[in-house]
């Protein structure tokens, strides 16, 4: 064969692929407007299956998003991992400031707060109210205190006792003191709630296949005598499932972002009394929406499902149809 034969062939070749793909891509186009239109010539009944499902998708979203947010809060009450050191009544400045310098130095904490033994006498005075019979005891019966700030990597329980440990070898610590039962109550409950989300949401996902699967069967059995002429004349499965992909696919992207616009509203609705309740402990914290990430994540979700959910039922059901 001649090198212009050769190179004939190959153009015919690299003609042949470029009009199978382009016939490919048209198909796909075709398909894709088909799937709108079958969802379009029922709204009624295909808005409340979309319905359904973005439901499904907005209760575990949101408790993600509201877990998030309690985790975010809880984090800003730095208050709740505070560690107090109560020193002896007979530390001098000199040596609490020692001491000060001794726990700052500690792996794990991020700041200490030094209360002398007069500074603890005022604060208590404006506290109590009681500034009159204070003055007239005959000595400072408040000791020295170290207010120690752990840092966010040693909130854990597990952490905190570790630094309680520490603190207690400095011979003039008379009292180590944290609650941890709050902070194991807080820890429990957030591990709870995390793995009651990922429950639900496992659950839901699984809720939200089935309702695709059904819809799909359905669909299928109303084409069922479309279906047998075109096997008839060789169409082959693959070609028969497309338009049915499509059209779980479309199911998960309305219904995705009909979710979206779901949990946005709700969260937004939540904003003013979350908002409050911040204000009740001195924070400025306010409630976040989706961001940009979430909002793609949860699309992609749900349109993963849609199709997923499709690919299971069309298959399984189309094999089933034979023509006669």
């Amino acid at each position: 064969m001649s090198h212009e034969q050769m190179s004939g062939a190959s153009m015919s070749q690299g003609a042949t692929l470029s009009a199978r793909l382009k016939m490919l891509s048209r198909l796909h186009k075709i398909e894709a407007k088909r799937g709108v239109i079958d969802i379009v010539s029922n709204p009624v009944s295909n808005f409340m299956t979309i319905l359904v499902i973005a439901i499904a998708l907005a209760l575990p979203t949101g408790l993600q998003i509201l877990l998030e947010t309690g985790k975010t809060l809880s984090e800003s009450w730095d208050g709740a991992s505070r560690i107090s050191l109560y020193l002896q009544s007979d530390v001098t400045e000199s040596r609490l400031t020692e001491i000060a310098a001794r726990v700052s130095e500690t792996s794990g904490v991020d700041s200490v707060d030094t209360i002398s033994q007069e500074q603890a006498l005022e604060d208590f005075k404006e506290r109590s109210g009681f500034a009159e019979a204070i003055d007239q005891l005959d000595s400072n019966p408040l000791p020295p205190v170290l207010v120690v700030q752990p840092k966010p990597t040693h909130t854990s329980p597990q952490a905190s006792e570790e630094l309680l440990a520490e603190f207690n070898t400095i011979r003039e610590v008379e009292l180590a003191q944290l609650d941890l039962d709050w902070v194991r109550k807080l820890y429990a409950l957030i591990q709870l709630a995390e793995k009651a989300a990922s429950a639900l949401g496992i659950a839901l996902a699984l809720a939200v296949l089935l309702i695709v699967g059904n819809t799909i069967r359905l669909s299928v059995q109303n084409r069922r005598e479309e279906i047998e002429v075109v096997k008839l004349v060789g169409a082959t499965d693959a070609f028969i499932r497309r338009p049915f992909l499509y059209t779980g696919l479309w199911y998960g992207l309305f219904a995705g972002v009909t979710c979206w616009v779901i949990v946005t509203f709700s969260l937004y609705w939540l904003k003013d009394p979350v908002a409050n309740l911040a204000g009740l402990y001195q924070s400025q914290f306010q409630i976040q929406g989706l961001s940009i990430g979430q909002s793609l994540k949860l699309i992609g979700i749900s349109c993963g499902l849609g199709l997923l959910g499709s690919w299971l039922s069309v298959g399984r059901h189309i094999r089933q149809i034979e023509p006669h």
